[in-house]
C-alpha cells in the first residue's frame, strides 16, 4: 500500500518501542512520529499493538508502560495538526 501510494512505510514492533530504562519509551515514540512526520506521507505499521497498548488499569500497570501509552496517544492526537 505503501508503496503504490508512494509513502514511507515503517514497521514497528512492541519490543523496538519497549526500553528497560525508564523514560527511554517515550523518547521512541516521539522520535517515531518526528521522523514519519519529516518523510510525510508516511505509514507507520505497529505489528501486536494490542501489547503494546492495552487497557490503562492503573493498579498493577507499571510506570513506564503507562507513560508510552500517553505518550503515544498524545503524538496521534497531534498528527493532524502537524500536516500542512
Amino acid at each position: 500500500m505503501a508503496n503504490e501510494c508512494e509513502c514511507t512505510f515503517i514497521n514497528v514492533s512492541a519490543s523496538t518501542i519497549m526500553s528497560r530504562w525508564l523514560g527511554e519509551g517515550e523518547k521512541l515514540v516521539k522520535k517515531l512520529f518526528e521522523v514519519a512526520a519529516e518523510r510525510a506521507p508516511t505509514v507507520i505499521f505497529f505489528d501486536e499493538i494490542d501489547s503494546l497498548l492495552g487497557s490503562r488499569k492503573g493498579e498493577g500497570e507499571h510506570e513506564a508502560s503507562r507513560r508510552v501509552k500517553t505518550e503515544f496517544l498524545v503524538q496521534v492526537d497531534g498528527v493532524s495538526s502537524n500536516t500542512s
